[in-house]
């Protein structure tokens, strides 16, 4: 049964696969990531998610988090830069 279920999750859109993270942003000012398991580093020139798939490397200026959930963070501020780290 398990293999079945894998089969069916990996012809769905990545936008429904549970194991990627789903990144928006809004400009360079507001970034939502849902999908996180936590948050590795912070501070106000970078943030440190950590996802299943990555971790995903923020730089930037008066970098805040705004909110903070067991899925999804939301920073705030002046982003120039994301990495993602294997």
């Amino acid at each position: 049964m398990r293999k079945k279920r894998n089969k069916i999750t990996n012809k769905l859109p990545t936008e429904f696969r549970s194991d990627l993270p789903v990144i928006e942003f809004t400009g360079n000012r507001k970034v939502v990531v849902e999908g996180s398991t936590g948050v590795l580093h912070y501070c106000d020139k970078a943030v440190r998610i950590n996802t299943r798939m990555a971790v995903l490397a923020f730089e930037g200026r008066g970098l805040s988090i705004k909110c903070i959930s067991p899925t999804c963070v939301i920073i705030e501020g002046f982003i120039i830069n994301l990495e993602f780290i294997n």
